[in-house]
């Protein structure tokens, strides 16, 4: 029988072995909450920040259209709905996500399929499904995001066969049943973008320069057979681009009053709220398309393009970041994906506000409004955190 002075003595001993079937049942508790502290704050801090700026330039840009007076508003309740989406998705392990992959897949393109036949039609395309009255989502934006995922997998899962000129067809076929749907709809910078997800994937996938040189020449072909085959408005844009001169001034009309927007407005800027060819409705989409147009003119270089594009590459930097500590091909194939994307975006919206790019539609991430797009995004900075907080391969399982 154990003395008071030993168990003085060999107190602590004791109590831990007391303790030791709770120790046992709280272990695995802290293992699964050990990945949170991988969490990248910077890049969520980042976003955030980028998506705040956004709001505020939404609201100078509907000043004075009260049938878009509710957009801010409805923006701030997309950002808060894509955080709540964003730290709920990081909380799945990424690899339930790459486990489904074909189910994905075939998720998105039921829907993308759903929308050529039954789809909502704005402005001459259908590009969306009707949810409620109120509400529509557009299939393409969230494919985007849900391609990275499918396409990363299925690119581990071949890695062995990546110089298989057979494996490239497969690819090229994976890709081309979503491309093809979104063309019909028509939407053409959508369709872009998915190819350059594909090229940017399959490039650090390391497909042979003779597989990409054989590509480029059928590239060259098949947009000689598309371009006959596009919209009349498609067309219009390329043209207005390729040949400005020669343009409708009507097509041109917003282009011009974009570019006067960005070059009068300087170092500083004229002001919140205090812009010329924004406030007084010269130019159009200032809260979508040239959102970036209307920033730069009221906020400047200094403190509206130099800020959205410094808050977008360090974005990118901690994304490729996620990428370069995945010992996982799928989670660096899926984060660099997603850098692609807003790479892309940001390449694309900027370039066509200037007048550097033609037309596409696509929007500045997390900038422009737009409730299926910000959710996306976030979903995909969700994604991206998951891949990060398992990066560790002792924390797999």
């Amino acid at each position: 029988m154990l003395n008071e002075e030993f168990i003085v003595q060999h107190s602590p001993f004791l109590i831990f072995l007391a303790l030791l079937p709770t120790f046992s049942k709280i272990e695995p508790m802290l293992a699964r909450l050990s990945v949170w502290r991988y969490f990248d704050i910077w890049l969520t801090a980042a976003v955030l920040l980028l998506t705040s700026y956004g709001i505020l330039m939404i609201r100078s840009a509907v000043t004075g259209a009260p049938a878009f007076a509710g957009l801010p508003t409805q923006q701030i309740i997309w950002a808060i709905a894509g955080l709540i989406i964003m730290l709920t998705v990081a909380a799945v392990d990424y690899r339930v996500l790459t486990s489904s992959h074909w189910y994905i897949y075939a998720g998105l393109v039921a829907l993308l399929a759903f929308v050529v036949v039954a789809g909502q039609i704005n402005n001459d395309a259908r590009r969306w499904i009707q949810v409620t009255s109120g509400f529509q989502i557009q299939p393409s934006e969230f494919g985007r995001i849900f391609i990275t995922i499918t396409f990363g997998q299925f690119l581990a899962n071949r890695q062995k066969r990546i110089h298989q000129f057979s494996n490239t067809i497969a690819t090229l076929i994976y890709i081309g049943i979503p491309i093809g749907l979104i063309f019909i709809e028509p939407d053409l910078g959508m369709s872009v973008l998915y190819i350059i997800i594909w090229f940017a994937m399959i490039w650090l996938a390391g497909l042979p320069m003779s597989h990409f040189i054989t590509l480029a020449v059928i590239g060259v072909m098949a947009a000689v057979i598309v371009y006959p085959n596009l919209a009349d408005y498609q067309k219009a844009r390329i043209t207005t681009f390729v040949n400005p001169d020669e343009a409708n001034p009507e097509d041109i009309f917003n282009i011009d009053q974009a570019e006067i927007s960005v070059g009068s407005g300087g170092l500083w800027g004229k002001g919140y709220m205090q812009g010329t060819q924004s406030q007084l409705g010269f130019l159009r989409v200032q809260h979508t398309d040239f959102i970036f147009s209307m920033i730069t003119e009221e906020m400047g270089l200094v403190f509206g393009s130099l800020i959205i594009l410094s808050l977008m590459a360090f974005i990118l930097m901690r994304i490729l970041r996620a990428a370069s500590l995945s010992p996982d091909p799928a989670g660096k194939y899926i984060c660099t994906g997603i850098a692609t994307v807003l790479f892309f975006q940001t390449l694309v919206s900027v370039g066509m506000n200037v007048r550097l790019l033609p037309v596409t539609g696509l929007t500045l991430p997390f900038v422009s409004y737009g409730g299926s797009s910000l959710i996306t995004l976030f979903l995909a900075i969700g994604v991206v955190q998951s891949v990060l907080m398992r990066h560790r391969k002792q924390e797999f399982g």
